[in-house]
């Protein structure tokens, strides 16, 4: 066989036994001439788009059948209507769509569990590929507010202690305002070490959070950073209810207010245990083995044969343990009463304990590697509860109640203080009558300063929260920056803020700046002095 080199022979003369190698696929001729497609026009072939190796073309029926046969794999690409999803990094070039989002690193740069583009809105609505937090500026503001938490709450815990320590249980309300001050920045303090943890995990997986997702939302640290976000607003709540309905008794009743301090602070006292102890509750019931199927939704399992998805729905897993019980009675040799008990297990299943004491009966556990488990507080990256919930949540009732638990506490808030005002600046009132000296007087402006800042904040805070709450329940869909916003920014603030506003730290700081600068002011002369120095003249006539 000659080829397109100078040969004298035709198609039609190649002998028989080298025709069936043109068109074949595969480069035979120096000049390739024997896969030109001028020469293989009535062949059913695919050319590949690199002409650099010996296989420069493939039959058809090759083509987008997951397999590689292109030296350059060209026969592989544009294949969409399988759903395949293409590494960002080549590196495989693709994999099959039940690969995607299933918890492995199929691609090796991750990109089919984190793809730059997702249309997903629940993992990864505060995260990327590389970030724990996506966003730079988030980034920068949970490190500010953080230090700026810890700081401003540790200064009111200073002064509010130091004032309850240097002065005498004479009045009852001053105590109690002070008290529950205290008891706010403690509260609020919790918020600022939650925020410091969070800015720490992100610098730690910074660059490589992805590979790590799983790891990171189903360790203790992220449950520990979730308790103390629900513990920390909801007791900053409860005290701030305390406070109004405090001041709301001294203002109605202003003589029984100053009576029995001792019996008063006490009654305080165990209040605030009492708020904090419901605040525990609220944080620990999603903990509980006994709601572990509303709330601890999925599990890690990192070696599976049975699941495609290293993240098990706990629904799935349920299914599962239904078909494993009657697979195991009908083809092995187990007694009736083993897969009765079995089967009543599973029927009363709450939690995935319960699963594994159903596969400790048939000594299947070594195939069920639960690393850890995806609660109430791993729904997302920074480990705080989901705000906004939909019906189809298995646990919305619990989030909705607890976001309509701090919107009826805030209208309480904002209407006692506004009767309050209304009831000192009426005339004739007995609010009224206390305050005619200028001190009380002055005292009643600053407190009433105190209010309107306070709710403004409660306003832009939690009313926003609560809104989008509200109509992201009835169906409206919150975008994933607003769910970042509210959770990084809305969320934390109003708690750092509350101290502040209450307490006398900032007023007693801007005294003290204010002095140290008079200090540095030259000093103008006495009026005595300037006086000494002025030439009468006598202009009287002689």
């Amino acid at each position: 066989m000659h080829c397109q080199d100078g040969s004298d022979e035709t198609a039609s003369e190649i002998p028989t036994e080298f025709r069936s190698k043109v068109c074949d696929g595969f480069v035979h001729c120096k000049d390739k001439s024997d896969e030109q497609l001028e020469n293989c026009t009535k062949q059913d072939r695919f050319y590949c788009s690199a002409l650099n190796g010996d296989k420069v073309s493939i039959s058809n029926a090759e083509v987008c059948d997951f397999t590689i046969n292109c030296d350059d794999g060209s026969d592989e690409i544009n294949c969409t209507n399988d759903g395949r999803f293409y590494c960002e990094n080549k590196q495989p070039l693709f994999v099959k769509k039940e690969k995607k989002f299933n918890g492995f690193g199929d691609c090796s740069d991750w990109s089919d569990e984190c793809p730059s583009k997702s249309t997903r809105t629940d993992e990864n609505i505060f995260s990327s590929r590389y970030e724990l937090i996506a966003n730079p500026l988030l980034r920068a503001v949970v490190w500010i507010m953080g230090f700026l938490a810890i700081l401003g709450n540790l200064v009111v815990m200073i002064t509010e202690a130091k004032t309850l320590i240097t002065t005498k249980l004479q009045r009852a309300v001053f105590h109690t305002y002070h008290l529950l001050v205290l008891n706010l920045s403690v509260s609020d303090l919790l918020m600022g070490v939650y925020l410091l943890m969070l800015g720490a995990a992100g610098v730690h997986y910074s660059g490589k959070y992805c590979a790590n997702d799983l790891v990171w939302r189903s360790s203790g640290s992220c449950t520990t950073m979730g308790i103390l976000v629900l513990l920390s607003s909801e007791t900053s709540v409860f005290t701030m209810v305390l406070l109004t309905s405090f001041r709301l008794y001294a203002v109605k009743y202003p003589f029984n207010a100053s009576r029995h301090p001792k019996l008063k602070i006490v009654i305080l006292i165990l209040t605030i245990l009492l708020s904090w102890s419901i605040s525990f509750t609220l944080a620990f019931i999603p903990l509980t083995s006994q709601f572990q199927h509303l709330f601890e939704t999925k599990a890690w399992m990192k070696e599976n044969p049975f699941f495609q998805s290293a993240a098990v729905d706990f629904s799935s897993m349920e299914n599962f343990m239904e078909q494993f019980v009657d697979f195991q009675h009908n083809f092995t040799l187990n007694d009736s009463q083993q897969y009765k008990t079995s089967v009543a297990k599973l029927e009363n299943a709450y939690s995935w304990t319960d699963f594994v004491d159903v596969l400790k009966d048939y000594n299947y556990t070594e195939m069920f590697d639960i690393a850890g488990y995806f609660g109430y507080y791993s729904t997302n990256s920074v480990c705080i509860s989901k705000l906004y919930v939909k019906p189809t949540d298995k646990a919305w009732a619990y989030s909705l109640g607890i976001i309509i638990l701090n919107f009826l506490a805030f209208l309480f808030v904002a209407v006692t203080h506004i009767w309050i005002y209304k009831m000192s600046t009426s005339s004739g009132s007995i609010v009224n009558e206390r305050v005619r000296n200028p001190i009380a007087e002055k005292q009643n402006q600053e407190m009433q300063k105190k209010i309107i800042r306070l709710i403004s904040t409660d306003f832009f805070c939690w009313i926003p929260i609560s809104i989008m709450a509200f109509l992201n329940f009835g169906g409206t869909t919150v975008p994933p920056v607003i769910y970042a916003v509210s959770a990084i920014i809305l969320l934390p603030i109003n708690s750092s803020l509350n101290p502040l506003i209450y307490s006398n730290a900032p007023k007693m700081l801007y005294d003290h700046i204010r002095e140290r600068l008079r200090e540095f002011r030259p000093r103008q002369q006495p009026e005595a002095d300037r006086r000494e120095n002025v030439i009468v003249v006598d202009e009287t006539p002689l």
